[in-house]
C-alpha cells in the first residue's frame, strides 16, 4: 500500500512540476514529516487489536507519518489503544522516507513530534538517515531545574504570539545526539481572563511551574507574572534568539496534522472500523488516508497562484476540507448525455466547481 502511495506522490509530483515548477520546488526544497496517532473510538466486544486507552474507551490507533507541505499520507500502522507510538516510531520514518518523491528526498527533511514521542530512539533514527527532529519534551524535574537557570536576558519574543517568549539551553539526553539542544517556550496567562482553572488536572494548569502549579488561584492572582511552560528537544539550528523564534514557530505548526486525521474522519470512514478482523480495519484505514491524500494533491494541481500565495477552493490556506470537496464536486446533480458518439457531461447553470476543476484535470500533461 505505500509502495503504491509512493508512485502516487511520485506522479502528482511530476505533473506538478511541469506546470507550475516553482510550486513542485518549493513543496520539495524543504520536506516536513508529521508523526501523530488518532484514537477511533469501537464498540464490539469481539474486535480484535483494539484495547482501552487511558480514557475507557476501546479504541483503534492508526499512527500516521504525514507530509506536512504537501497535506498527504506516506505511511501508517494500525495499533490498539496500550500501543505506544514510541515503539514503531524509528521504523515508521523510515518507511515515510522511502514513500516520498527522489526530489522530496534529495532536499532539507525535518521531523516534528510531540512529547509522546519523547525517545532518544527516534532522535538517532532521525540523525542516522540526515534528518533534523523537533521533539516535544515531558515535563520532568531535569528540565524545570534547566528552566530555573535560564537569565533574563536570555528570552526572545515568539513570531505571532502575544505575551510569548522563547529561549535555548544545553540539554542532551542519555542516548541522544550530542547535538541536541532543549528550546523552551513560555506564554503569560491571565487569571483576570480565566486562562488558569483552579483544578489541577486542567491541562493549562500542569504547564505552570511546579512552585505556581500547588498555589491556589486566590496566591497565584499576586504572583508577577504567571506563565505556562513547554519543551522540545531539538539538533535545529537554535544559536540565536531569531532562529530559536523560528524554529518554535515552524514547531508550533505541527498540528496540521490534525486536519488530515478531520479529513480522514469524515462521513463513514475513520470515525469508526467497521470489522472484527484487524487487516480489513487496516484497509479500511488505508482507504480513507487515500482518499485524504488524493484531495491534498487535487489542490495542489488544480489551485492557482494570486499574489503570490496559493489559492485553492478553500480557506485553510487555500485548501478545501474534505466536507466541502464532496459538497462542492462529488454530490453535485448533473446529466451524462450521449451526442454526436460521445459522451457529455452537463452540469447545472451558474458558477460550478466541477467545471472549473475538470477543465484545470484535463490539460495536466501525461507523467514524464
Amino acid at each position: 500500500m505505500e509502495t503504491g502511495l509512493g508512485d502516487v506522490h511520485a506522479i502528482a509530483l511530476d505533473r506538478l512540476g511541469q506546470v507550475a515548477p516553482g510550486r513542485a520546488l518549493a513543496l520539495t526544497e524543504s520536506v516536513t514529516i508529521d508523526m501523530d496517532t488518532t484514537d477511533v473510538e469501537v464498540y464490539g466486544r469481539l474486535k480484535r487489536g483494539v484495547a482501552f486507552n487511558h480514557q475507557g474507551q476501546r479504541v483503534g490507533r492508526p499512527h500516521v507519518a504525514t507530509w506536512a507541505e504537501a497535506s498527504v499520507a506516506l505511511a501508517a500502522d494500525l495499533g490498539s489503544g496500550r500501543d505506544d507510538p514510541r515503539a514503531t516510531a524509528s521504523e515508521l520514518l523510515g518507511r515515510a522516507l522511502a514513500a516520498l518523491p527522489a526530489p522530496a528526498r534529495a532536499g532539507r527533511i525535518r521531523l516534528r513530534a510531540d512529547a509522546g514521542y519523547f525517545a532518544g530512539q527516534l532522535a538517532r533514527a532521525a540523525l542516522f538517515t540526515d534528518v533534523e527532529f523537533a521533539i516535544g519534551a515531558r515535563r520532568t524535574a531535569p528540565l524545570w531545574r534547566l528552566l530555573d537557570g535560564v537569565p533574563a536576558d536570555g528570552w526572545a519574543d515568539a513570531i505571532d504570539l502575544t505575551d510569548t517568549q522563547v529561549a535555548v539551553t544545553g540539554y542532551c539526553p542519555d542516548w541522544w545526539p550530542a547535538a541536541t539542544r532543549l528550546l523552551i517556550r513560555r506564554v503569560r496567562l491571565h487569571l483576570d481572563r480565566g486562562q488558569v482553572s483552579g483544578d489541577p488536572r486542567a491541562r493549562r494548569r500542569r504547564t505552570l511551574h511546579p512552585d505556581q502549579r500547588a498555589l491556589p488561584l486566590a496566591e497565584l492572582a499576586d504572583a508577577d507574572a504567571v506563565f505556562g511552560y513547554s519543551f522540545v528537544v531539538t539538533n535545529l539550528d537554535v544559536s540565536t534568539g531569531a532562529k530559536a523564534a523560528e524554529a518554535e514557530h515552524w514547531y508550533r505548526h505541527r498540528t496540521q496534522v490534525e486536519n488530515l486525521f478531520r479529513d480522514s474522519k469524515h462521513g463513514a470512514a475513520l470515525n469508526h472500523l467497521p470489522s472484527g478482523h484487524p487487516a480489513v480495519n487496516r484497509a479500511w484505514m488505508w482507504g480513507a488516508l487515500r482518499a485524504a491524500t488524493c484531495c491534498g494533491w487535487l489542490h495542489h494541481l488544480t489551485a492557482t497562484t494570486r499574489d503570490g500565495r496559493l489559492v485553492g477552493h478553500g480557506v485553510r490556506g487555500g485548501q478545501a476540507m474534505i466536507a466541502t470537496l464532496r459538497r462542492r464536486l462529488v454530490a453535485v446533480p448533473a446529466r451524462l448525455v450521449r451526442h454526436a458518439r460521445g459522451l457529455t457531461l452537463r452540469l447545472p447553470p451558474g458558477d460550478d466547481l466541477l467545471a472549473e476543476v475538470l477543465a484545470r484535470l484535463r490539460v495536466l500533461p501525461a507523467p514524464s
